[in-house]
This record gives structure tokens, sequence and C-alpha cells, in this order.
């Protein structure tokens, strides 16, 4: 599915294909006007507009991935081509949802007219990122005024410095070759630079080739990272401070409640047991939603794995049904399981994670003495569960804000519960190569299914 598009020099859209609604569940109504880094992965956006700049004073097609965040959270990997046209004053785009060759190489949109050294210095010299402009030999001819004012340099300035005076790469005898400038081509380094009053400056740097009047030049691009680093740092932080400082005691609390429900302070009276039973059960839902929030923060910082191996679905499913046997009792429910056994590759702890958390979604909205059906499909190659209830359904904007990161449902009652372990449960499946869904309707109940591929035999 190819999306072709505009944009202007701030990003945002000027027009755009039809094909977006396909692509990204967005019309084109909806994209113009609008920035296309807001509909960008967050940490996506620095590679876009690196590559935007890159492709605006290089002029021609650059070439890059960037992840499209749809308005159901799900994630979309594109393929990029960008090239600026200077006689309409824009920069046209195509996105492929499939890599359109070999990596590094691009297809020209347009001619690629030859930029004169003045004219590009000229072009750089106000933009809101550190850049430069080097020769083969790594002296530097330009550094615009960010990047002079990053380094601290007063009126000394870095022309005729040399690029690795300034950036640590890694260099044979201090002597930076050819070689050793094209690994750092076309690839972004986070690094550390020394400014010249001797402060440390965390910055993202990337470079790439350009003709420059028939002379091969190398444009630096260097962003100042220092403020994301602090803000990932501070959540770190506060994540780890739910985790120790509010999950471990709570944790505590129920094994103590648990214990005297147990007998272990001796015997209780039946209203007393009612009131610790409740108790219990506020607060392991509590923990489950704190656990949700590690898991989703995990999910954003890329330490979310998974180890597949041979399953069996059905299996998995009756697992779920008897370890969530007590709130189906309380609620007279029945739950009736039709299928067969299906093998599948999956970790067997995160796919049993998902299972819990929509069997415990159906349960939680199901009315008491109702009938909660679950059904395992055999496909050719994929293998679908369905788990349906019989709750109060969902409309069509309830349907789209389940799965959404920051998107509180304004309906208490629907099946909407769940929060961040939806998401979570639809990320498991996706790195498994699967896809998560839900059927429902006002009033008729809800459907929540997914499909996996099928083991090869």
């Amino acid at each position: 599915m190819d999306v072709t598009a505009s944009i202007d020099g701030n990003g945002n859209f000027l027009s755009v294909s039809p094909s977006s609604l396909s692509a990204w569940k967005l019309t084109p109504d909806e994209l113009k006007g609008s920035s296309i880094f807001e509909i960008l992965l967050a940490e996506d956006v620095l590679v876009a507009q690196q590559c935007f700049l890159a492709a605006t004073f290089m002029q021609e097609a650059k070439n890059f991935e960037c992840r499209v965040v749809c308005p159901d959270a799900s994630v979309k990997k594109m393929y990029w081509t960008a090239q600026w046209s200077e006689k309409e004053n824009s920069m046209h785009l195509i996105a492929k949802d499939k890599p359109p060759g070999q990596p590094g190489s691009a297809v020209a949109i347009v001619e690629s007219p030859r930029l004169n050294l003045d004219k590009i210095s000229s072009l750089l010299e106000f933009l809101p990122v550190g850049l430069l402009l080097a020769g083969s030999d790594g002296k530097i001819a330009f550094a615009n005024t960010m990047l002079e004012h990053m380094m601290e340099t007063r009126h000394h300035g870095l022309e005729e410095r040399l690029i690795q005076t300034i950036f640590p790469f890694t260099t044979i005898m201090g002597t930076l070759d050819q070689a050793t400038l094209n690994r750092y081509l076309d690839t972004r380094f986070e690094m550390r630079i020394s400014s010249d009053k001797g402060r440390q400056i965390p910055v993202e740097f990337s470079m790439q080739e350009l003709d420059v009047g028939g002379t091969l030049m190398y444009l630096g691009i260097a962003s100042s990272i220092g403020e994301r680093l602090e803000l990932q740092s501070m959540k770190k932080q506060f994540i780890e401070g739910i985790s120790n400082q509010v999950r471990t005691p709570i944790i505590g609390v129920i094994d103590h409640i648990s214990s005297m429900l147990e007998g272990g302070y001796g015997r209780l009276s039946e209203q007393y047991q009612r009131g610790l039973e409740a108790d219990r059960s506020d607060l392991t839902e509590t923990v489950g939603a704190i656990d949700a929030l590690l898991e989703a923060d995990k999910m954003e910082t890329g330490q979310f794995k998974i180890k597949p191996e041979p399953n069996n679905m059905m299996v998995l499913i009756k697992q779920g049904v008897l370890s969530s046997l007590q709130p189906i009792r309380e609620k007279d429910l029945v739950v009736e399981i039709n299928g067969t056994d299906a093998a599948i590759m999956a970790d067997e702890q995160r796919l049993f994670q998902v299972i819990k958390t929509i069997l415990s979604n159906a349960i939680r909205f199901s009315p008491p003495g109702s009938k909660i059906r679950v059904e395992v499909l055999d496909k050719e190659n994929r293998v679908r569960v369905e788990i349906i209830d019989r709750g109060c359904g969902m409309s069509e904007d309830q349907k789209k804000s389940i799965f959404e990161r920051y998107r509180k449902s304004d309906n208490d009652n629907g099946s909407m519960g769940g929060g961040k372990s939806l998401l979570i449960a639809k990320h498991i499946l996706e790195k498994h190569g699967g896809v998560l869904g839900v059927i429902s309707h006002p009033g008729t109940g809800s459907n929540f299914w997914f499909e996996l591929p099928r083991m090869k035999e």
C-alpha cells in the first residue's frame, strides 16, 4: 500500500493520496494542514527531521524508515522516500509498507541541481539544529549559528577545525580517513561532545554525503538530546518508585489479608471475612494496574521480549478458565469452550497473560447468570480465538478508545475494562505476528478475538 503526499517546509501536509485511509486509517481531509510529526512514533520524529533536512539541502531523494501511529494505536512501519522540490517549494513523499529495494537506494523524484557552498551555507545558517559542512579531509568549512552556540565557541568559530576534534569518532592514530567517515554515513549515533568551556553535551549525530559544486563534502547534523535523556531518567525513577514504594507494600498487605482469611489469626466472622475478601480483591486489582504500567514502560523502551515455544491453544484456554473459576462462580457464569487442539509457536506466559486479560474483561462485564462462549478456530495457516460475552456492548468510539495509549473510556459500564492491559495484550500478539480486535454493538455484548500464525508442521 503506497501513500503519496507533499508537505511544506514546516512539515504540514499540503496534499495526501486517498490510500492514507487504508494504510493509516486517516482520511486526506483529516491530514491536510496537520503536521506529519504528529502521526509519527515519537522516537522516530528526529529521524524524519534529519532526512527531510538532508533531502532539502542535498537536493536528492532520501530513503528512511519511520513508523506511523494510527488512531486505534496500532503502529505501521513505513518505508519513505522524500525529496524537496525547489520549484513547488514543498517536499514530495512516497510511503510504502514494504521495502522499496536495498537499504540506502534512492529513486529520484525530481532532477538534482548542483548547489554551491555559499548557497548551502546561507540556507543552513539559522536552522534550529546544529549543522556543519566538512571536506573529505575532515576539516570544517562551515558551521551554523546553532552548532557554534551549542559548542560555546564565542567569537572563535569552528571553521578550519577537524571534525574529529569535536565529535569523538573512532579513528586510526588520530587520522580521520575516508573509510572512517564512510562508517558514520546515514547512521545516527548518540555521543557526548565537549564545548569550548568544557561542558559535556549529549547529542545525536549523523552525516550525509553532499555534492557541493562538484566537490564531495559531508553534511553533519547534531541535535541536542539532553532534555530527552533527562526526561527518560525522570521517568525511570518514577517507574522504579512505583514498583518499590507502592507495589511492594501492597503485596505485603495482600499476603497479610490472605493469612487472616486462611485462619492464621483465629476464626473470623462471616461479615468480616467478606470485607477482607473485598479488600484483597481491590488491592489485587491495584497491583494489576501497576504491573500493566510497568509492562507498558517495557513496551515503550524496547525491553519487552518474547520466547516462542510449541504450545497448544486449547490447553492455554482451559488453563485460563481454570485460573478464573472464583470470579466465574461469584457471578454464577457459564463458560462454554468449543473447538479443537491447535498448535502454535508462542511464549506461554505472555499468551496466557493475553487470554487472562480478555477473559477477565468478559467476566467483569457479563451480567450475573449469563454465558461466556470461547471458540478456538483452526484455520489453514492461522488460529483464531473468540471470547464472546453478553454484556452491554460498545459504541464505535468506545471500540477505538480501548486500544489507545492515554485515552480513558467515558463509559464505566461498557465492556471497556483492562485499560493498559488490553493495549499490552495487543502488543504481545503483534510481537507474535498476530492481531487483536473486537466486534461489538451497544446492547449486544462483545466478541474480543485474536489470531496467531499456526505452527508449521
